[in-house]
């Protein structure tokens, strides 16, 4: 996560606060989950996790395995929706693994938001049959250009968008985070 990211925070109006928050959350503690607002648990809990991860990210996967599975599954729902909202199924394909995305899938029905893991299951599906042999990833900037290109997943995106809401996201995330709280936080 950079600073660049509070752009698409609802929370922070600029990167410093978003910095600051995320360097104050990579230290939560258990007792602190509960006093959390609504809509920052969630950037919570996923600025703990990645307090985890080296600086250049090279162990993020190691981590996120090493993660207890309610971590696991908010995290990848967080990351994925993050993604499709910011570039859509182009983007998350091109970022990341199926397995992460099929893992947010199972992070959303964990938390009984069925209608976002339908449209990430229906992408997992398309992006197996897609018509480039299934290309799931690149290193260039021509590479994602191509990928992205792919007309395929426009309905898709445009699917998750109309029917994904932040707040039930949020509402339904902390009360599964408060249900699991004993695997989050120090």
């Amino acid at each position: 996560m950079s600073k660049f990211d509070f752009l698409s925070s609802e929370i922070f109006g600029d990167a410093e606060s978003f910095m600051e928050q995320r360097k104050r959350y990579a230290s939560l503690k258990r007792s602190e989950l509960e006093s959390i607002p609504e809509n920052e648990l969630v950037f919570a809990v996923t600025s703990w996790i990645e307090g985890k991860f080296s600086e250049d990210w090279r162990n993020m996967g190691e981590v996120i395995n090493s993660m207890p599975t309610p971590c696991i599954k908010v995290y990848c729902a967080n990351h994925i929706k993050n993604e499709v909202q910011s570039g859509g199924f182009g983007q998350a394909f091109f970022n990341t693994s199926r397995d992460f995305i099929g893992i947010a899938a199972e992070g959303f029905r964990a938390l009984e938001y069925n209608s976002p893991a339908n449209i990430i299951e229906e992408a997992l599906k398309l992006n197996f049959s897609v018509k480039s042999g299934g290309k799931t990833t690149g290193r260039s900037i021509e590479d994602f250009l191509e990928f992205a290109a792919n007309d395929d997943y426009n309905k898709l995106d445009e699917d998750f968008r109309n029917k994904f809401s932040n707040e039930k996201f949020n509402r339904l995330a902390r009360s599964y985070i408060l249900k699991y709280a004993k695997y989050f936080g120090n």
